[in-house]
């Protein structure tokens, strides 16, 4: 029996596959190669007018063409001459509903993984339901971004799927081990922070993502936590480390802290597991609309506790009380800063929590889990969620 074919449609910013993403391209590259076992896929993405027009990832070829308005001609080229039974488009809604007007035999899926391209694609509610109604089915990463699409559109006729994200348990040497802790000393001692206590914040700088709510609180955790940390790794831009007036905003709030405060730059996947593995927990003090939050389950994978917001989608990944402390976001910082202080005053409580939580990506969140609920939806089959 012949396998599907499957079209994986990412016009983002960045070459798949390429050693800098954003989470869009970083879940294609995780699920993807995952899948080929079952399904006959091919990923279309943007090209850099650099590397070649074709490439792989893993077994899979990836066609890479202009941007810009020449993307859909080329892309309808490639769909038209191969013949796809799916085509999962990631993060366009206007492009997904070309893409079924053009091909009206396919099975248009839309993928989304925040709210973010609702609002910018958004002259109207009605036009942007009726993109949204243009597709054979919408893919979100989490219950709170369904319901959010359900609220905002109460009259939207497309079934929504959910299909959690993950990650590689492989790609992070947990804490409380004894190679984890062994590297944690080495690099902690290189560095020059061998008794700091680090707080971790990892993601784009920008005003959503409360990293302000961080230097507001510390201060107040620095008067009980005398050694502690806080390093800050990302930029305002994915891959680019200019520096936007945000960050040059937070930079001013760190001068008073000197060194007890680290910008470190973006680091790309995987990488980026030596900061987590230096931590003593994870703060993700993101605004309302964080979907998932892939730095979630990172800091889990890492046997790192998380202290986040009770906000968007963190509520399902991060379980407070066991795998880290959820705090209101209306109440940031005040609550911020005793949450933190409340671990960093407790390693047996770090501990706990944070084999708990490598426990619970172990059990819920890897990329296994996601990509065999992709290859139900990809044939037809409702995922569990």
């Amino acid at each position: 029996m012949s396998r599907q074919k499957v079209a994986v449609v990412t016009p983002g910013t960045f070459v798949i596959p390429s050693g800098h993403s954003s989470s869009v391209e970083r879940v294609v590259e995780k699920v993807a190669p995952l899948a080929v076992e079952e399904l006959e896929i091919r990923v279309f993405g943007v090209s850099d007018g650099q590397i070649p027009k074709l490439g792989q990832l893993g077994k899979i070829p990836c066609f890479r063409m202009p941007g810009g308005r020449q993307y859909l001609t080329s892309l309808l080229q490639h769909l038209r001459k191969w013949h796809p039974d799916r085509v999962d488009v990631h993060n366009r809604p206007l492009l997904a509903y070309q893409l079924k007007n053009k091909l009206p035999m396919a099975t248009v899926f839309l993928t989304l993984h925040s709210t973010t391209f609702l609002a910018a694609s958004r002259p109207s509610a009605v036009r942007l339901r009726c993109l949204l109604d243009g597709v054979d089915r919408i893919i979100v990463n989490s219950r709170y971004l369904m319901e959010e699409l359900q609220w905002r559109y109460p009259s939207l006729r497309t079934p929504i799927s959910v299909n959690p994200l993950g990650v590689s348990l492989e790609d992070f040497t947990p804490r409380w081990t004894s190679p984890g802790e062994y590297l944690r000393q080495a690099r902690l001692a290189d560095l020059g922070w061998s008794r700091r206590k680090i707080i971790l914040f990892i993601g784009r700088l920008l005003p959503s993502k409360g990293v302000h709510h961080l230097l507001h609180a510390l201060p107040e955790i620095l008067e009980q936590e005398k050694e502690a940390m806080l390093v800050i790794v990302g930029s305002a831009y994915y891959g680019v480390n200019r520096e936007s007036q945000y960050v040059r905003r937070l930079k001013r709030m760190a001068e008073p802290f000197k060194d007890r405060v680290a910008f470190l730059p973006y680091t790309p996947y995987p990488s980026v597991a030596d900061w987590y593995n230096l931590a003593d927990l994870v703060v993700v003090p993101s605004g309302e609309e964080e979907a998932f939050g892939l730095v979630n389950v990172e800091a889990m994978a890492s046997a790192v506790p998380v202290v986040a917001s009770r906000a968007g989608g963190i509520p399902e990944v991060v379980i407070d009380g066991e795998s880290g402390l959820l705090l209101p976001p209306a109440t940031m910082p005040k609550n911020l800063a005793k949450g933190i202080k409340a671990l960093l005053g407790s390693e047996e409580r770090r501990k706990r929590m944070g084999r708990a939580g490598r426990e619970l990506a172990r059990r819920k969140f890897r990329w296994q889990h996601t990509a065999a609920r992709w290859v139900h939806l990809m044939k037809g089959q409702e995922a569990g969620r």
